[in-house]
C-alpha cells in the first residue's frame, strides 16, 4: 500500500515565433504584477501534446508516523497513453507491483503479497483520503494543475519570485493554491490545505525539454498532518515521447482480492 501512495502523492510550449531554447531559462528580473486571466492564458499554452510517454523513475519514500521513521527507494517504469491509460511497474531488485489506471477504473496487484484490487477509484481514494480522478493523476505526473483553471475565477498576486493564483471561492473542505514560473508560466507548486491541518505540497523542482514538450524532471511531494509526515521524491531518469507502447497487465488467477 505504501508503494502505491508514493506514486500519486505533477509543460511548456511558447508561441511558434519564439525559440524553445528559453523554456527552462531563469532570470532575476523583478516579477511584475499580472492579472489572473493573463497568467492562466499563458499557462494554458503549455498543453501536453504528446500521445504517449514512456519513462523510468527513481522514487524515494520517507515517512514519520508516531515517532517511527520508514524509508524506501525503488524504481518505477511509467507509461502514459494520454487521456486513456496510466501504467506503472514498480521494482526493488525484483518486480514488486503493477498498476493500471483508466478514466473509469483503478487496478493493482502485488507480486510480493500475491494480492490484487480491481474496480473503481475507491481504493485509491481510501489511500489518499480524497476524491480522485484519472485526469488529476495524469495532471500531477505531467506538471499540470489538478483543477481546471478555466472553470473558476482566480485572484493573482506576486509571491516572492512566483505568480500565485488563489480561487476566489475556495472549496468548503480544502483550500488550493498554484504557483507559476514568471519566466515561462510553467507550474512550480500545487498546495492543498484542509481545516484538519492536513497539507499536500507538490513541488516541481525542474523540467526538461523533450521534443518540444516540457516534462517534469523532479517532483517532490510533502504530505503532513498531526503526528504524520511523508516526503516523496520522483526523479524522471529517462523519458521517451510519442513511441508505440505496450501495456502488459494480467492478474494471476491465484492472487487473492484486497478487501476494503
Amino acid at each position: 500500500m505504501r508503494s502505491i501512495s508514493c506514486l500519486f502523492l505533477f509543460l511548456f510550449l511558447i508561441s511558434s515565433c519564439k525559440s524553445k531554447k528559453n523554456l527552462v531559462k531563469v532570470n532575476s528580473e523583478v516579477v511584475k504584477k499580472m492579472s489572473a486571466k493573463k497568467i492562466i492564458k499563458k499557462h494554458n499554452i503549455l498543453s501536453f501534446n504528446a500521445k504517449t510517454l514512456d519513462a523510468k523513475l527513481k522514487v524515494g519514500y520517507e515517512d514519520y508516523i508516531n515517532g517511527k521513521k520508514n524509508k524506501i527507494n525503488f524504481t518505477v517504469n511509467l507509461r502514459v497513453l494520454k487521456d486513456s491509460v496510466i501504467w506503472m511497474k514498480g521494482s526493488k531488485i525484483i518486480s514488486a507491483f503493477r498498476v493500471k489506471i483508466t478514466p473509469a477504473s483503478f487496478s493493482y496487484y502485488s507480486l510480493i503479497d500475491k494480492k490484487y484490487f480491481e474496480g473503481d477509484f475507491s481504493l485509491l481514494e481510501k489511500i489518499l483520503g480524497a476524491n480522485v480522478t484519472f485526469k488529476q493523476v495524469q495532471s500531477l505526473l505531467l506538471g499540470e494543475t489538478v483543477l481546471d483553471l478555466k472553470k473558476q475565477k482566480f485572484i493573482s498576486e506576486v509571491d516572492d519570485t512566483s505568480y500565485k493564483l488563489t480561487p476566489k471561492e475556495q472549496h468548503e473542505l480544502y483550500r488550493v493554491f498554484f504557483l507559476f514560473d514568471p519566466n515561462n508560466y510553467s507550474l512550480k507548486k500545487q498546495l492543498i490545505t484542509t481545516d484538519t491541518n492536513k497539507v499536500l505540497d507538490i513541488d516541481y523542482k525542474s523540467y526538461r525539454l523533450i521534443e518540444k514538450e516540457l516534462v517534469p524532471k523532479k517532483i517532490t511531494i510533502n504530505v503532513s498532518q498531526p503526528e504524520y509526515f511523508t516526503t516523496i521524491s520522483i526523479d524522471f531518469k529517462s523519458v521517451t515521447l510519442n513511441k508505440q507502447i505496450s501495456i502488459p497487465y494480467k492478474i494471476p488467477s491465484s492472487y487473492k482480492p484486497i478487501k476494503l
